[in-house]
């Protein structure tokens, strides 16, 4: 059976981009340590949670975020070093599923909790849509 494998030399995808791809997967990991680790600070702290009610369901929410953001993180420092070729659809397809995911929550809940991530997570999404459009920009300048 043949092994395949992808020479990172010859993927169409700048240096910039995959670089901010490991920042922002280096950053998803400290996310999961503050959701897991830091738990029921980033809950009270951060998040301005009100544990006094459903305490055990929310820090449970909030830890199984955590999970996913070591997910994610690996995920992404993993794409980064070694499938370069798919770098650009990634940085399209976190905006679209954060987007798409808060219109379709935002349907049915609200919620009264200070959100103190928010503002880091908006800086995150403006970078994910700021480098893929620095990425076809950075292609039709190559191109020409």
């Amino acid at each position: 059976m043949k092994e395949m494998t992808v020479d990172n030399n010859d993927i169409d995808c700048p240096k910039f981009a995959w670089i901010i791809m490991t920042a922002l997967g280096c950053l998803d990991l400290v996310r999961g340590f503050i959701h897991t680790v830091l738990l029921e600070y980033a809950a009270e702290n951060i998040m301005g949670l009100d544990l006094l009610v459903a305490r055990d369901d929310q820090l449970l929410l909030l830890g199984t975020f955590g999970i996913s953001n070591y997910l994610t993180g690996m995920m992404l420092i993993l794409i980064a070093l070694k499938a370069r070729n798919i770098v650009p659809y990634v940085f399209l397809a976190i905006p679209v599923s954060y987007l798409w995911g808060g219109f379709l929550i935002s349907r049915v809940a609200s919620s009264s909790a200070r959100l103190g991530g928010l503002p880091m997570m908006i800086v995150y999404i403006a970078v994910c849509i700021g480098t893929f459009v620095a990425i076809l920009v950075w292609k039709n300048l190559k191109k020409s």
